[in-house]
C-alpha cells in the first residue's frame, strides 16, 4: 500500500493538525475548503492525524479552558470518511498515533485508561468499518514541490526515502513508524538532514516539515528554522491555527510562512 503522496505543483492546500473530535473545528475546516475550491478547484486539503480521541469529563472540568468540548469523534470519522468519498484525490488523511491504535498501534491514554476500546464502544459497526478503512489506508507522509513535507510527528533522519514508508506495516513496530507518529520535534539539523535525504531520493527540494502531534497554547509551534506546527487541539480556541499554503510558491524556511497569510486562524 502507497504511504506517501506528492502533491502537485500548484493550487492551494489547506493543513490542520489533531483535531482529536473537536467538531466546530472542523466544521469551520471544512467550510473553508468548500470555499477555497470554489476559487480555485485545485484545492486540496491535508489532515494530519489523531482525528480522535477527545476530552472525558473530567477533563473538561480540570481543564475547561481547552478541553470545554464534547468528543464528537464518531462523528468526525463519518464525516472525513465522507469527504474523501467525495474528493478522494484532494482530500488526503496522514495516519496520529491515536487512529494508529484502531489499525494496530499501542493503544493511547491521554482522557481514558484505554482510549481506543472507550471510543470503540461508542462506535456503531458501520462507523468501526469505515474508521477501519479511513486509518488503515492512511498515508504516512505527504510532500510538496513547493519546499513542505508533512507529517503527523516530526521524523528522525530515520527517513531517507518515501519508498521506505510502503514498506512500513502498522501493526508491526519500527523505529521509523515510532518516530513518524509520536516525536515532537528534532533539532534543527536533524531534521535538515532528513530533509536533504528525502529530497535527494524524490528529486524534491523539501525544506520545512509541517507537522502534528505537539500542543501550545499560542495555536503555534516552531522548532528549528525548519519545522512549524499549526495547532488546534490544546491552543485555546480563538488561537487555534491552520495553513494555507500556495503550492506553486517556494517555502525554504518556517520564516516563510507568514501569520495573517499563510498561518490563519481557524475561527474567524
Amino acid at each position: 500500500m502507497r504511504r506517501s503522496k506528492i502533491l502537485p505543483g500548484r493550487g492551494i492546500l489547506l493543513i490542520s493538525t489533531d483535531l482529536h473530535g473537536k467538531r466546530d473545528s472542523f466544521a469551520a475546516l471544512r467550510e473553508r475548503f468548500e470555499s477555497l475550491r470554489a476559487i480555485e478547484r485545485e484545492t486540496h486539503w491535508a489532515l494530519l492525524g489523531d482525528l480522535v480521541h477527545g476530552p472525558s469529563a473530567a477533563a473538561r472540568a480540570r481543564n475547561p479552558l481547552l478541553y470545554d468540548y464534547d468528543d464528537d469523534s464518531p462523528a468526525l470519522i463519518d464525516a472525513v470518511f465522507a469527504l474523501r468519498e467525495r474528493f478522494p484525490d484532494h482530500v488526503h488523511f496522514v495516519l496520529g498515533n491515536h487512529d494508529h491504535g484502531h489499525v494496530g498501534g499501542p493503544h493511547t491514554r491521554k482522557f481514558h485508561d484505554d482510549e481506543v476500546l472507550a471510543l470503540e464502544a461508542r462506535l456503531s459497526p458501520a462507523q468501526h468499518a469505515r474508521a477501519q478503512s479511513l486509518f488503515g489506508a492512511a498515508l504516512l507522509a505527504l510532500a510538496a514541490p513547493c519546499g513542505l513535507l508533512l507529517t503527523h510527528g516530526s521524523p528522525s533522519a530515520a527517513l531517507h526515502d518515501l519508498a521506505q514508508l510502503d514498506a512500513l506495516a502498522l501493526d508491526q513496530p519500527s523505529e521509523l513508524l515510532r518516530s513518524l507518529l509520536t516525536d515532537y520535534g528534532q533539532r534543527g539539523e536533524v531534521t535538515a538532514r532528513m530533509l536533504a535525504q528525502v529530497s535527494a531520493s524524490s528529486g524534491l527540494d523539501l525544506r520545512v516539515v509541517v507537522h502534528g502531534h505537539d500542543r501550545d497554547e499560542s495555536g503555534l509551534f516552531v522548532e528549528g528554522g525548519n519545522q512549524v506546527c499549526p495547532v488546534i487541539f490544546g491552543a485555546r480556541r480563538a488561537l487555534e491555527r491552520c495553513l494555507v499554503v500556495d503550492l506553486a510558491a517556494r517555502y525554504d524556511s518556517a520564516a516563510d510562512l507568514r501569520e495573517g497569510s499563510e498561518i490563519q486562524r481557524v475561527h474567524g
